[in-house]
């Protein structure tokens, strides 16, 4: 049974839920407007082994684990997106797509030159975008074809489409960005974040990023930033994030503790 709780009253973030501890490694966490489950990514076994143990799993908006193995024999899932009743899923240099309804992987689709694909994003037209963290490269499919859009940038990692932009959190420089998709060219959002990881909308012009040690932070569009969440103490991490904003639902997978909670953002 999931575990409820609540924050202190002063903090901008109230802990609705957590899952049990059966979500091993889990990275990723999205939730389906159209199905009304989330889904999660759970690497099982290490990031870079092609091991076929990872898996994505099912979860209720109450926390409920409904099916842990819903999508079995992946080898280390990472990011997700959902478009169009497709799942889309990095899985180190593939990128899978699983028929939500169905329940099933519909296509893989190899991605050469890839070395750690990390995150992934799909934009309003359905233009798919792959983060590659250990090649220092984004990539972007469009019906099926797959090209390299940036291949010189420095450990890109959460991807964030935002009309005419790409917003990436970036592991080495530690930094949020926004990337041209007309121009190409990359400017900081004066933003420093430790380990930055998963990045959310939450549309009124600012941003959810996580920080891959435990912290979860409110972004305002000039770069500076508000402390949401710290979990450093317990070591949970606080790997990729998603929010709903319609719920104000904050879902963030604790990797290190192999579950799901569900935070309330505050008005």
């Amino acid at each position: 049974m999931p575990t409820n709780g609540s924050a202190q009253s002063s903090s901008p973030l109230t802990l609705l839920w957590e899952t049990d501890s059966l979500l091993t490694t889990i990275e990723s966490a999205i939730y389906d407007a159209e199905s009304g489950f989330i889904y999660t990514t759970n690497i099982e076994g290490h990031f870079m082994d092609k091991d076929g143990v990872g898996s994505i799993s099912k979860v209720s908006m109450e926390g409920e684990i409904v099916v842990r193995d819903w999508i079995a024999g992946l080898n280390a899932p990472t990011g997700t997106a959902i478009h169009d009743g497709r799942l889309y899923v990095t899985d180190i240099d593939a990128i899978v797509v699983v028929d939500i309804a169905a329940g099933t992987v519909e296509a893989r689709h190899a991605v050469e030159g890839a070395v750690a694909l990390n995150d992934i994003a799909v934009d309003a037209d359905g233009i798919v975008y792959a983060s590659d963290t250990g090649g220092n490269a984004i990539y972007r499919m469009r019906d099926g074809q797959m090209t390299a859009l940036v291949t010189d940038i420095d450990t890109p990692n959460g991807l964030l489409p935002q009309g005419d932009d790409l917003l990436i959190t970036r592991w080495t420089p530690q930094t949020v960005d926004r990337l041209s998709l007309e121009t190409l060219d990359l400017a900081p959002m004066g933003t420093g974040i430790a380990g930055p990881d998963g990045l959310e909308a939450v549309g009124d012009g600012t941003y959810l990023a996580s920080g891959f040690n435990g912290l979860v932070y409110h972004v305002q569009a000039d770069g500076t930033k508000q402390l949401l969440l710290d979990t450093t103490a317990e070591g949970a991490r606080a790997a990729d994030i998603d929010y709903v904003p319609a719920r104000r639902l904050l879902l963030v997978p604790t990797m290190q503790h192999n579950t799901l909670r569900a935070y309330r953002l505050a008005e």
